[in-house]
C-alpha cells in the first residue's frame, strides 16, 4: 500500500541491473540527489538472471563488489549520502518492498524501451511502474542535465486525473526551482471544454497560491492528444514530462495501457515522472 508523502523519506531508491541504462538511472538519481539533498540508495535484485550471468555460488558476492564500486565511484565526485541493498527474489514483489520499508520519496528507474523494461521485469513491466508506492521516473538512455528537471511538462487531459498531479508538480517544480509547461486538451464539446476550463483554473489557483512559474499551452487537434503533447515537449526542449499512470478513473473505457506505453516509452527518451492515484488526500477537486 502507498505510503503517505509526510511519512516518507529523502531517500531515492533506483534499481539497476548493470546495463549502460541502468547506469543512466543511477546518474539522474545522483544528480537529483545533488539537487535535492536526498539520500540514494542503489538496489540489485539478485533472480534467475543475475545467477545465470555471475553463477549460483559467486553471484551475490559479485553483486556485492559491483555494488561497491558503484558507490566508491559517486562519493569520489560527490558528496551525497549514497548506501546500496541487493536481496533475492522477483523483480517486482522486491522492488516494491524495498521502496516501502525505506519510505522511499521517489523512484528512478532505467529502461532501453518497451522492449527492454519488458526483459529488466518480465511480465511484470508495467506493474512495477503502476503499482509503485511511490513516484517513478522512469529514464531511457538521455541524460539529466546539469541543472536537473528545468522545464516540466504537465498535461491536463479529459481522461487523466490531472488534479491528483498537482501536489507533485508543486513538490518538484519548487525543488528543483523548475518552470511549469501546462498543455491543455482541447474537445468540440461544450461539455468537455468547461470541465476542461474548470480543472485548468483550479489548478492554476493552486499553482499561483504556491508560487509556481508557469505557462499553458492548448493543444491544436482535438484527436491524438498523446502525440501532440509528446510534440509539445520536443518543442520545448522538456526535462521531464508528468503522468498519471491510472488514466481511466473517470472513464473506464480509456485505453490506459496503450496512454501510459506511448508516454513512458517515448521516442524521444524524455524522462516521465509517474505518479499513481493513490488517494494521496493532498489536493483534489471536485466539480
Amino acid at each position: 500500500m502507498a505510503q503517505n508523502i509526510q511519512d516518507r523519506n529523502n531517500i531515492i531508491l533506483v534499481p539497476t541491473d548493470f546495463t549502460p541504462v541502468g547506469e543512466n538511472a543511477i546518474a539522474h538519481a545522483v544528480k537529483a540527489g545533488e539537487l535535492l539533498n536526498f539520500k540514494v540508495v542503489i538496489l540489485h535484485v539478485i533472480n534467475r538472471e543475475t545467477r545465470s550471468s555471475f553463477g549460483k555460488e559467486k553471484a551475490s558476492l559479485v553483486v556485492e563488489n559491483k555494488l561497491k564500486e558503484i558507490v566508491k565511484g559517486i562519493k569520489s565526485k560527490s558528496k551525497i549520502d549514497v548506501d546500496f541493498l541487493y536481496r533475492e527474489g522477483s523483480i517486482f514483489d522486491v522492488i516494491h518492498e524495498v521502496a516501502s520499508e525505506l519510505k522511499a520519496s521517489i523512484m528512478i528507474l532505467g529502461t532501453h524501451g518497451k522492449k527492454g523494461l519488458q526483459h529488466l521485469v518480465g511480465s511484470y513491466a508495467m506493474k512495477v511502474i503502476t503499482q509503485s508506492p511511490v513516484p517513478v521516473i522512469v529514464v531511457q538512455k538521455r541524460q539529466i542535465s546539469e541543472h536537473g528537471y528545468k522545464k516540466i511538462v504537465f498535461p491536463i487531459g479529459l481522461y487523466t486525473e490531472s488534479r491528483q498531479q498537482v501536489f507533485y508538480a508543486i513538490i518538484s517544480s519548487l525543488l528543483f526551482k523548475s518552470e511549469l509547461l501546462i498543455f491543455k486538451q482541447t474537445s468540440k464539446q461544450v461539455a468537455d471544454s468547461t470541465k476542461l476550463n474548470i480543472i485548468t483554473s483550479q489548478i492554476e489557483e493552486e499553482f499561483k497560491k504556491n508560487g509556481v512559474k508557469y505557462t499553458i499551452s492548448e493543444a491544436e487537434k482535438h484527436a491524438n492528444f498523446a502525440g501532440q503533447l509528446l510534440d509539445f515537449a520536443v518543442s520545448e526542449s522538456a526535462d521531464l514530462l508528468m503522468m498519471m499512470t491510472d488514466s481511466n478513473i473517470e472513464n473506464p473505457s480509456f485505453d490506459n495501457s496503450s496512454w501510459s506505453e506511448k508516454l513512458i516509452f517515448n521516442l524521444a527518451q524524455i524522462p516521465v515522472l509517474s505518479i499513481n492515484p493513490v488517494y494521496l488526500g493532498q489536493i483534489y477537486f471536485t466539480l
